[in-house]
């Protein structure tokens, strides 16, 4: 029986241990009971028990009462401590503790969705040269997709200069590399990107001194996007703007210096002529009368008529031009260039004169073809 009773104890003082260990901290009083406990004398009570026959009703040395702790059950799994605090560095987290939580209002979830169909709206790509991967800049999120043991480059405007070093959600299983191709006004920015492990997606924010882009990365075991670059339709129409504006200013400098020309021809003497004046040249006229104010020819453009005189000052009186029109003379205006004349439209007959009276002088100006008719002779 002392196999038994030691069984017994055994399981006891476990059970005992077992619920100190869960349990609340023993007392002091419990402590100085344990120590005292006759456990021997306890054995022998019990053995005097089991040996008594069952016909004799003497009384039996009861056994000592082993005072523990009570059994509660386990004690509940030690929470994390708000701020990463170790455990036993700190004090308990409170039961009733909750996680922070912000309450969005309705603007805030607005701007959440619009934020969201953005980023998760279909930016079709297009192939480009040399293995490029392009798209439209501004509509939609582009995606690069990299591979571990890959690199990607991501590939800028040239011209372009980083503002600051690029921002990524997971800087520590991404790698971004700024990198340079190209000199002078074709100096391209590029950044190297490689992950170092399959399943990760985040996203990078790159500023630069014309825009900011927005990407979202994306690793994957095997695809991946060798090079990604970007289209500005922005950019062409202010490419076409500007174009227009150099035209147009290049127009107004040529009308500037065709105004020039003109006013140095006028104070020449040279005469002005329509535009397709070589193309309509008529020189086709008879002169009749006084030498002295025959003019040295006359010819005329199709819009004009011409009559030009030596520059020897010879006239101390001009003459007046009248035209034939239905058999009678008519006044004509002209204006006089130096020693020319222009007159502002064609005729078929007209007539110089000087004086009055009989001291009057007439030159006869006959054209050969009527205006009205053929070209006639041109040179």
């Amino acid at each position: 029986m002392k196999w038994l009773a030691a069984t017994l104890m055994a399981v006891q003082i476990a059970s005992a241990a077992a619920g100190a260990q869960s349990a609340p901290a023993l007392t002091p009083q419990q402590k100085q009971e344990l120590s005292t406990y006759d456990f021997k004398g306890a054995e022998s009570a019990l053995e005097a028990q089991n040996n008594q026959p069952a016909s004799r009703a003497s009384p039996l040395t009861p056994i000592p009462l082993l005072k523990v702790p009570p059994i509660t059950g386990r004690s509940p799994v030690a929470q994390p401590l708000p701020g990463g605090a170790a455990a036993g560095k700190g004090s308990e987290v409170p039961s009733n503790w909750t996680p922070p939580h912000a309450e969005l209002n309705a603007a805030a979830v607005s701007a959440t969705e619009v934020s969201h169909q953005w980023e998760s709206g279909v930016a079709m790509p297009t192939p480009g040269a040399d293995g490029r991967v392009v798209y439209i800049f501004g509509q939609g999120m582009p995606v690069m997709v990299c591979a571990p043991l890959r690199v990607c480059a991501i590939e800028l405007q040239a011209g372009e200069h980083l503002q600051s070093q690029p921002q990524i959600g997971d800087s520590r299983r991404w790698e971004i590399t700024p990198v340079l191709s190209g000199s002078g006004l074709d100096e391209t920015p590029l950044l190297i990107v490689k992950p170092i492990e399959t399943g990760l997606e985040t996203d990078l924010i790159v500023s630069t001194d014309r825009r900011t882009y927005v990407f979202r990365l994306v690793s994957d075991p095997v695809r991946f996007v060798s090079r990604l670059a970007f289209q500005y339709p922005g950019e062409d129409s202010a490419k076409w703007v500007a174009f227009q504006a150099r035209q147009d200013a290049a127009k107004h400098d040529a009308e500037a210096i065709a105004e020039q020309a003109r006013e140095k021809d006028k104070r020449a003497g040279v005469v002005p002529m329509a535009d397709n004046a070589l193309d309509n040249l008529y020189f086709d006229y008879k002169l009749n009368g006084d030498a002295a104010y025959r003019p040295q020819q006359v010819f005329d453009d199709g819009r004009h008529t011409y009559l030009i005189y030596p520059n020897d000052g010879r006239f101390r009186e001009l003459p007046t031009l009248l035209i034939q029109v239905n058999g009678k003379s008519e006044l004509v205006n002209f204006r006089v260039d130096g020693s020319r004349y222009i007159v502002d439209r064609l005729f078929d007959k007209a007539i110089l004169v000087v004086g009055v009276g009989k001291k009057q002088t007439r030159v006869t100006i006959t054209r050969e073809t009527p205006y009205s008719g053929s070209a006639g002779k041109r040179s």
